[in-house]
């Protein structure tokens, strides 16, 4: 019922004054490997401790408390419980947690994930959550066991809840030497999932960001696929309820060529924290856990390498399908072997000069396993909550009705599911909290800027350092791009301007030290005459496009940006 990894997995490899300070809950510490269980002589489990077990520095997960024993509730037996699993003439639905036992009947309704909580009806739902273990890590999900509580077990064994925590899903992905090089490299939000982020001087460093350096966005354990059998992955290809095809990599490697794209990759929630501080925190689902800090990170640029799905999807669907105007209202969606799944336009995926594909290397070498390997969806312009690893399977039809397009990764409460990226500008360096001298006239600035999905290339970028009343305009690197990929559609530019800056005198000499005195202000054009607004629309949190703004401290001598 759920995935399980079963042997090793194998393959490759912020905004603030200081990370630690603005982040506390980013590592610093160098990823130790935990033991095996025969070390310690107890079991794995996400919400091992491994400072309490082993004494030394790793990995931790949450787990949900579940609410307080409440005097005098009534006491049910698991056989009870087992009972209520939705067969019954009433449809009545239990679950059990911990020692709790909780009536989900009606709650199935406005569960955001629909029916896959039946997947733990008349009994435990922790084997559910050791898959999707964002419910450790959601403040609505403590909330809502608190509300749906009706007693507890009157056979309950620690013993039992400790076996049933997680059974090793996440132990061998924690420990494969890709993912440790990826905490060296990024900045760590949670392990499980496992989520990270891009950090600003390894985006600066290069034009194409490093694999290794590249923020991760997974939503449950890693599928394990040996790189030895890669050419044996099978991906099935249906129209509607009916398979077309069922290919295998090396197939595909034989029957169609391989293409190369340079493209952005970015998260939804990419600038959630800049959002909450531009359009306030109602506006933003991010709130109460772990993303609402999201900086610039959750973005990169990357080569791609993989077979165009508009090739694959030509060969094998009905001519019918994909004529003319039979391409409105139908959808591409993409099934992950982790069990995420998702939907785009195929109108979007059929147009040629999107390179959509199955890509199965990025800056030249095989995927990692955060990443994909040994195949995921590559949709230039899209977001990334839309471009599925572990691709399985495709279906054309209609619109996926997945949690991931009816509930999250929306325009807001009832919007649309998201799915073009707007154009965006970043400031790479100076970093946040920067000092530079009060005597300074200028300050060299560097970032990146790119269209989205919006259809134009970038064509200008300009800084502002007297908040927005005048524009200096930046030496956009065009040629650097155009190297990479002709196109330039869907991948970044980098930019640099030696920003001039306004006199430090007066009273604004008196208050240098009082907090960041000087900002530096970015916005982005394209070709066809779009420009980047001051306050980006705020999306429930997703898409935050407006102008990047950094704020350094002006000391009174001596002083250097960072």
């Amino acid at each position: 019922m759920f995935f399980r990894a079963s042997s090793r997995v194998l393959g490759r490899g912020l905004v603030g004054c200081s990370a630690a300070a603005v982040y506390p809950f980013l590592s610093t510490t160098r990823f130790v490997a935990p033991p095996r269980a025969e070390e310690t002589g107890a079991s794995w489990s996400p919400s091992w401790d491994w400072k309490v077990a082993v004494g030394r520095p790793g990995l931790s997960g949450p787990r949900q408390p579940g609410p307080a024993l409440r005097p005098d509730e009534p006491l049910f037996t698991r056989a009870e419980v087992a009972l209520r699993d939705g067969s019954r003439r009433d449809g009545a639905v239990w679950m059990t947690y911990r020692d709790g036992v909780y009536d989900v009947t009606e709650y199935l309704q406005e569960h955001p994930g629909g029916s896959f909580l039946l997947q733990g009806a008349g009994g435990p739902v922790e084997g559910f959550w050791a898959h999707w273990a964002q419910h450790h890590l959601s403040w609505k999900v403590e909330e809502a066991l608190e509300r749906l509580r009706i007693g507890r077990l009157s056979d309950y064994q620690q013993e039992q809840d400790e076996a049933q925590r997680g059974g090793g899903v996440w132990e061998d992905e924690q420990m494969d030497e890709c993912r440790e090089e990826n905490r060296r490299k990024a900045g760590r939000y949670c392990e499980m999932p496992y989520v990270s982020e891009t950090k600003r001087r390894e985006l600066d460093k290069t034009y194409l960001t490093p694999a290794e350096a590249l923020y991760v966005r997974n939503h449950a354990p890693v599928p394990n696929v040996p790189p030895a059998d890669a050419h044996e992955h099978m991906i099935s290809v249906c129209h509607g309820e009916s398979e077309v095809a069922n290919m295998s990599l090396a197939d595909l490697h034989s029957r169609f060529p391989v293409v190369s794209a340079v493209a952005i990759l970015q998260c939804s929630g990419n600038r959630a924290a800049d959002n909450i501080a531009a359009n306030g925190v109602k506006s933003s689902g991010f709130l109460r856990g772990p993303y609402e800090h999201i900086g610039l990170g959750l973005v990169g640029n990357v080569c791609w390498h993989g077979i165009l799905l508009a090739d694959v999807l030509r060969e094998v669907l009905p001519r019918s399908v994909l004529r003319g105007d039979n391409l409105d209202g139908l959808h591409a969606t993409f099934e992950g072997m982790d069990g995420y799944s998702t939907s785009t336009p195929l109108r979007y995926i059929m147009d040629p000069g999107h390179r959509c594909m199955l890509a199965t290397q990025m800056n030249g070498s095989p995927l990692s396993p955060d990443h994909g390997f040994p195949v995921r969806a590559l949709l230039p312009g899209i977001t990334g909550a839309r471009q599925v690893k572990w691709v399985s399977k495709i279906t054309v039809g209609a619109e996926c009705s997945s949690p991931w397009n009816a509930t999250y990764y929306k325009d807001g409460a009832g919007g649309k599911p998201l799915q073009r990226l707007p154009m965006n500008s970043l400031i790479l360096s100076p970093a946040a909290g920067s000092q530079i001298s009060a005597e300074a006239t200028s300050v060299e600035v560097s970032g990146v800027a790119y269209s989205g999905g919006i259809g134009s290339c970038i064509s200008s970028v300009e800084v502002s350092t007297d908040r927005g009343k005048t524009w200096q305009p930046a030496v956009c690197h065009f040629d650097e791009a155009s190297r990479h990929d002709p196109c330039m559609l869907h991948s970044w530019v980098k930019f640099r301007a030696t920003a001039q800056l306004l006199p430090a005198v007066g009273a604004y000499m008196a208050a240098v030290n009082s907090g960041p005195l000087q900002e530096i202000w970015c916005r982005a054009s394209t070709a066809t005459g779009e420009t980047q607004l001051e306050v980006g629309a705020a999306h429930g949190g997703y898409f935050y496009n407006g102008y990047h703004k950094v704020s350094l401290v002006r000391v009174p001598s001596g002083g250097d940006a960072e």
